[in-house]
């Protein structure tokens, strides 16, 4: 640390002549050696701001979105700051707890202040110079700019977002534990109709959250939620909503249809007395959780799911013969009233998750299962056509664009990508229709291998490296004559 020292009463006239100069070209009091100490005041308390709340359907339709860019956005931050430098006032007219004011009224600082000062104010012009060259150089350049947006579906550069199947996970909660889960999908949302999946919730996999596990941890041991993105990892593909249905909940769902007529296929005993003996049999509203919840001594989970299954069957039979859309209540657009309502207006498959009985000993409690891949590839293949990655990274961001003169090439093409490992999110136009190859450019060198999948599923067309980065796409196909 620098001591001042206090000097003659020469030296000291001429450090008050030198200060009142500085006062006069920076309005900046000085401390001056031999003058009393200024004690600072304590670092005020940070200022805090309330929680906010924390912040994806498959079809083959796409869905035209306003393009928007991050030129607009730059330049106006670059102008909003060249605003704010010329109204930044300091209010300096408070003193400091213990310091002597100086005959203007304004607190004294340390000559190290001066200096601080003068570096700032140095340092804040040069900003504003930055700035304003910064902003030229956005509004000058036309770099992953959108001129005009296209929105003629016809036209070369238009392009659209492709909205991932519709998905619901169906989680139901038997005293604050996993007891059931069911997934909802909606491969044609135009035309109705889809699947409804069981899924065990001893399947053994590798969370990301839980390691080697049964997936009811992440229900168990984490939230809806978490069991959701559990269930996405497992089947390769993200699911977009979540509901949890205790036993309350499904007496309100299935009540404007009740009772429910179906064949039992195991006599169900609650509480020691046999409830709901096997073959036909008709369940109030009521009955519906406890008959879900019942188990067979011995009886295996997928022997349980068949009985699930059952009821879905009756349940969704009895909301198409209603034929209203009171039938479901909740929610027209979202939610297990949704799907059910979308489920009944066509073809609905309603299938067990193929799996087969695991051999670790690890968790021997209850019998596990391990999935058959190539068949949970399969099946959603077929029901979840568009699907979304279930975590980010997961499946490579894919743009599918026609660079022919038939302008449903990327649309017919698309469907067929996402097996590959492989999430579509958008389809449309390359800029010109006279591409004779077809070209598939991947702009990472990790992405190469999904690169080369896309090219065996097409059966032609040159892959190459994008040296342009992207935060929107990870391949880009664009297809040309050498496609048929």
């Amino acid at each position: 640390m620098t001591q001042q020292r206090s000097g003659s009463p020469e030296q000291d006239g001429a450090g008050d002549e030198r200060a009142a100069r500085l006062r006069a070209l920076l309005s900046v009091p000085i401390d001056l050696p031999g003058r009393t100490p200024v004690v600072e005041p304590e670092d005020a308390a940070p200022t805090t701001r309330p929680d906010e709340p924390a912040p994806e359907s498959g079809s083959a339709s796409v869905e035209a979105r306003a393009a928007t860019t991050d030129t607009g956005t730059a330049v106006d931050e670059a102008e909003a700051g060249e605003a704010g430098a010329g109204e930044a006032e300091v209010d300096d007219t408070e003193h400091a707890p213990g310091a002597s004011p100086d005959s203007d009224g304004r607190r004294a600082v340390p000559l190290a202040s001066v200096v601080s000062a003068v570096v700032l104010v140095a340092l804040f012009a040069a900003g504003i110079g930055l700035a304003y060259a910064g902003s030229r150089i956005i509004r000058s350049s036309t770099e992953g700019e959108v001129l005009e947006p296209v929105d003629d579906p016809a036209a070369p550069g238009f392009e659209a977002l492709v909205e991932p199947t519709p998905t619901l996970a169906v989680l139901h909660d038997l005293d604050g534990e996993i007891d059931a889960i069911t997934v909802l999908t909606l491969p044609s949302p135009d035309s109705g109709g889809g699947g409804v999946v069981f899924v065990p919730t001893r399947v053994i996999a590798d969370m990301p959250i839980f390691g080697v596990a049964p997936i009811e941890a992440g229900y168990d041991l984490g939230t809806a939620q978490v069991q959701a993105e559990v269930v996405g990892d497992l089947l390769g593909a993200g699911i977009g909503e979540v509901a949890v249905v205790d036993a309350e909940r499904w007496a309100g769902l299935v009540a404007p249809v009740a009772p429910l007529v179906l064949d039992n296929p195991d006599d169900l005993y609650v509480d020691d007395e046999l409830r709901f003996p096997a073959g036909e049999i008709e369940l109030e509203a009521d009955d519906v959780g406890p008959y879900l919840e019942a188990r067979v001594e011995g009886q295996s989970e997928l022997a349980r799911l068949f009985r699930h299954e059952t009821l879905w069957r009756a349940w969704l039979t009895a909301v198409q013969d209603a034929g209203r859309a009171e039938a479901v209540p909740g929610e027209l657009g979202s939610g297990v009233g949704h799907f059910v309502r979308e489920l009944t207006r066509g073809a609905t498959v309603l299938e067990r998750l193929p799996v087969e009985e695991g051999s670790s000993e690890e968790f021997a409690d209850e019998p596990t299962f391990v999935t058959d891949p190539e068949a949970v590839e399969a099946l959603v293949a077929e029901l979840i056509p568009f699907p979304r990655s279930p975590r980010p990274g997961v499946r490579e961001r894919v743009r599918v664009l026609n660079g022919t003169d038939d302008l449903e090439a990327a649309r017919r093409v698309a469907p067929a990508l996402p097996p590959v490992g492989v999430e579509v999110v958008i389809v449309g136009n390359a800029s010109r229709f006279d591409h004779e190859t077809t070209t598939i450019a991947y702009v990472g060198p990790e992405h190469e291998e999904a690169a080369r999948a896309i090219r065996d599923v097409l059966g032609a067309g040159e892959v190459v490296q994008d040296p342009r980065p992207s935060d929107v796409v990870d391949i880009t196909v664009t297809l040309g004559a050498d496609h048929d």
